[in-house]
């Protein structure tokens, strides 16, 4: 294990959020101007989608980390990242948090 990582590794993590992000945000902004020329229920739907991409772009990013992290041989940080995932994937499966 190296203590010095690859700037492979920066750049594909940088990579997914920024994707995510960027992509959240045309699809937002497309379903904004759709309500503003249509209307209807179709422009909330497109909304909730850009919502739900943005929820998800995180949960790519840590799977993409840990993917990496057992790619490099760096198995402490990728069973971490396995383990943040997992809490991930159980607060979104039941509800942890909600109010």
């Amino acid at each position: 294990m190296s203590q010095v990582r690859e700037p492979e590794f920066d750049r594909a993590v940088a990579l997914v959020l920024r994707v995510g992000a960027f992509s959240c945000f045309f699809v937002m902004l497309a379903g904004l101007i759709d309500g503003i020329f249509v209307g209807g229920q179709i422009p909330l739907e497109i909304e909730r989608a850009g919502v739900l991409l943005m929820l998800a772009t995180p949960v790519v990013r840590v799977i993409v980390a840990c993917f990496l992290f057992f790619r490099e041989k760096d198995f402490k940080y990728g069973w971490i990242s396995l383990g943040v995932l997992i809490i991930l994937m159980l607060g979104s499966v039941f509800g942890i948090g909600e109010h």
